[in-house]
């Protein structure tokens, strides 16, 4: 079977589009003809050079589209079913499985590395020579196959270009607020970066009933994006610190760090108060390295914690989410940004990089 994709050969070359060799579904797998998938941070620290993963390789983990064809063996879905994908399978053998946390599972941790599956394969190849797949994933492609795990079903009341980002940046960015952080009514919140997971971070907080939720970033136009989304009080860096003393001098209850550099993660730090709790979300670049002061953890007694993919289990998470989507809770179409058919892959990267707001989406 043939598919046609985007592959990434090394940062500062352009993406290629080729029609690539793929592998029917196996036991246990199907597959799926992707409508959308959106640019997330993590495709953009391999385009950077950032993170150095073997290639030639297929990027794209946050995406939806609908199933084609089942293996043998599959249960929980049919051809024609609309499906999110998640990068973060249960493996349901390990202990990080079992209690509901499959993105700290080892063997997929260990694929995420090799740019493989989980099972050490990646299905793709061109002219002969192996083609891997970022995250576990490479959904940047008309077409995929994977794990009847991977493929949440996701009914018929969410356009596909939305749900798509239900695949990452909400799960990742509403997750934090309500699994991992599990944000109180009534409380403060401060909110660092707002891209694509800084923006659901802040829909998580308003969701979860803060009453003052404080939201930073360089761009204007993320800033009044924040607002409509349920932010009280927006800043640029420079402006963060006398918005803080002005009116929230203690700190915040919770503070979120949505981009992951350490000096972010700093910031968020630095305004989380006495007792708090201060959440890394966003994933730094390779190895770069926090400097703290156990005085800050001893005499203030403050959390600092981080969370991959919202810390739940993504099938668990995901009606969570639909629920809050179907009640108006939780907003996806403001969320996207522009959109580029497949053959204008290395545009939707530049636009990525750019900063726009919104997630910039693929339509293969």
């Amino acid at each position: 079977m043939k598919t046609k994709a985007a592959v990434f050969y090394e940062a500062g070359r352009p993406f290629e589009v080729h029609e690539l060799d793929l592998e029917e579904p196996r036991v246990g797998e199907v597959l799926v003809r992707m409508a959308a998938v959106g640019i997330c941070g993590t495709d953009l620290h391999s385009v950077k050079g950032e993170w150095t993963r073997p290639t030639p390789t297929v990027l794209g983990h946050e995406g939806a589209g609908v199933v084609e064809a089942v293996g043998e063996g599959v249960a929980s879905l049919r051809p024609g079913d609309a499906v999110v994908l998640s990068w973060a399978p249960s493996c349901g053998d390990c202990e990080d499985c079992r209690r509901g946390r499959p993105a700290r599972c080892v063997t997929l941790n260990r694929a995420i590395a090799a740019s493989t599956l989980p099972d050490a394969t990646t299905g793709l190849s061109l002219d002969g020579e192996t083609v891997y797949r970022g995250t576990a994933t490479g959904a940047l492609a008309e077409r995929v196959v994977v794990s009847e795990r991977v493929a949440l079903p996701v009914g018929d009341g969410v356009p596909l270009e939305q749900a798509a980002l239900l695949g990452c940046a909400a799960l990742t960015g509403v997750g934090a607020v309500l699994f991992a952080a599990r944000v109180e009514p009534g409380s403060s919140v401060l909110v660092v970066g707002a891209g694509g997971v800084g923006q659901f971070v802040v829909q998580g907080a308003r969701i979860a009933g803060a009453a003052e939720i404080v939201c930073v970033d360089p761009l204007e136009a993320r800033r009044e994006q924040a607002v409509r989304l349920g932010a009280t009080k927006v800043a640029e860096p420079d402006g963060l610190t006398s918005l803080m003393k002005a009116e929230l001098p203690d700190g915040v209850d919770y503070a979120f760090d949505a981009v992951g550099d350490p000096a972010t993660t700093e910031t968020a730090f630095r305004w989380t108060r006495n007792g708090g709790v201060c959440v890394i979300v966003g994933l730094p670049a390779a190895g770069k390295r926090l400097d703290l002061d156990p005085v800050d953890f001893v005499r203030r007694e403050r959390i600092l914690t981080g969370t991959i993919y919202g810390s739940a289990d993504p099938a668990v998470a995901l009606p969570v989410l639909l629920e809050h989507v179907q009640a108006g809770r939780l907003d996806l179409a403001s969320q996207l940004g522009p959109s580029f058919p497949l053959d204008r892959i290395n545009d939707a990267i530049e636009a990525a990089l750019s900063g726009v707001p919104g997630r910039v989406l693929v339509r293969p």
